[in-house]
């Protein structure tokens, strides 16, 4: 029986499906980008080569240690002090721009949604109060706690993924296939057009580690967690497959498809009011995923701050549990990253995401070599040369990535290498200091 207050199975899987995923919207530029054959294979291979990987390894990890902080004591036992550092420290900059992403693209998705409305454009001082707006919006959410969080999860993942099923029935009920013809001629992609798309098509699989930084509010984790992201996997796989599959049929033209362009294609299926309900699920759906994943990404800081790497103050926490002082500070970061596009973002994101993931797998790694024996409530299924494959294959796709958006946005990837560079610096700053904390073994 779930004890009262914790986060079961479904609250669990919709966490980690918005943490993740959130529904198909985001898309669009992976299509726009490289065409429909070649979008909809990333679409279908980025499962198999990133986030089953990255599921596996996380759900042992998470068995073997079901602690607040999660990947950040991961790294810090199996790796030590300095490595646990760098992997708190790029994770917690990763999120600077994670979490931007989601209010500039529901931004977008308005800009996209206005003209329908108005019969004008959105003013750029509108979207950028909208974006502000949903930014500090979602902090007042994660003010009241982490159960009420996971319960508003649900309800969101519900209404997010009703919309599509009108959608999808639409589409081939009510009409017709586009004729292939209206697509027309496609140059062919360029470095930067590969770029975006497996930037886009990767950012729209990734953040199965950071559930596991609230381990000890679900119940029974080392049985939940394993479960609830092999259960959600297969639900983002559906949810992103068929939306796409269906906006295809209706307008194969595929240098229409921008960021939101699944709003005109609800217009296209089934009128203004499709459109309309879709445009309002999108941002629910981007709002949800913010607000979930602001859930994970307070325990960084607060963890950092407990090993005395940051602040004292980021560790306290009120009556309800929430430490206000982190999340204050966090939402008035991510205000500051939002002021950049979508696409420019994407490239910093993934090379701190990928940097502090490879951390990740080397801990398994260590640990399946150092401590067989340890109790594993889920362990991934593969050994030896298996095993080294399992964690290869997600690190060598998210490099290719990172090397094609190096031809789109090189400035941001440069900007994203000196966040990088400032862990290090930080950590020798921090550890002068008298007090710092030595490594804590994390419990079993």
């Amino acid at each position: 029986m779930r004890r009262r207050g914790k986060i079961g199975f479904w609250g669990l899987a919709a966490l980690t499906f918005f943490t993740v995923s959130g529904g198909a919207y985001g898309l669009e530029p992976v299509i726009g980008s490289v065409g429909a054959r070649i979008g909809l294979l990333l679409i279908v291979l980025t499962p198999l080569l990133w986030s089953l990987p990255v599921a596996l390894a996380v759900g042992e990890l998470n068995g073997m240690w079901p602690v607040e902080g999660g990947y950040y004591r991961w790294v810090r036992y199996g790796l030590g002090e300095f490595w646990g550092f760098i992997e708190g420290w790029w994770s917690w900059l990763f999120t600077f721009v994670d979490m931007a992403l989601y209010p500039v693209l529901c931004g977008d998705i308005l800009a996209q949604l206005w003209p329908v409305l108005s019969g004008h454009p959105l003013a750029p001082a509108a979207r950028l109060t909208f974006i502000l707006g949903f930014i500090w919006a979602a902090g007042l959410i994660n003010a009241l706690g982490s159960r009420w969080v996971a319960q508003y999860s649900l309800l969101s993942m519900t209404l997010v993924l009703a919309p599509f099923l009108a959608f999808l029935a639409a589409a081939w009920l009510r009409h017709t296939a586009a004729p292939a013809a209206i697509a027309g001629v496609r140059p062919p992609a360029g470095a930067a057009a590969w770029g975006l798309a497996l930037a886009a098509v990767i950012w729209n699989y990734t953040g199965w580690d950071n559930v596991g930084t609230f381990a000890p509010e679900v119940e029974n984790p080392k049985r939940t967690y394993p479960r609830a992201l092999l259960a959600t996997l297969a639900l983002i796989v559906a949810a992103y497959v068929f939306p796409v599959l269906a906006g295809l049929r209706l307008d194969p033209a595929t240098t229409h498809w921008t960021d939101g362009y699944f709003v005109k294609l609800g217009v296209l299926a089934w009128g203004p009011w499709l459109g309309l309900t879709m445009a309002l699920t999108a941002v629910l759906s981007g709002w949800a995923q913010y607000t979930s994943q602001v859930l994970y990404v307070l325990q960084l800081p607060v963890a950092l701050a407990e090993d005395q790497f940051l602040p004292a103050a980021l560790q306290r926490r009120d009556a309800r549990g929430v430490p206000r002082a982190a999340l204050w500070l966090s939402t008035l970061l991510y205000s500051l990253f939002a002021l950049a596009s979508f696409g420019r973002l994407l490239t910093a994101d993934l090379l701190l995401y990928t940097l502090a993931l490879g951390l990740e797998l080397a801990v398994l790694l260590r640990m399946r070599r150092r401590e067989p024996r340890r109790a594993r409530p889920f362990r991934a299924p593969v050994a030896g040369a298996g095993l080294w494959l399992l964690c290869a294959v997600p690190m060598l796709t998210a490099a290719a990535a990172i090397y094609y958006t190096a031809f789109e946005s090189p400035r941001f990837l440069l900007i994203g290498a000196a966040l990088a560079l400032t862990a290090p610096l930080w950590y020798a700053a921090a550890r002068r200091r008298p007090g710092t904390a030595a490594a804590v073994m994390p419990e079993s």
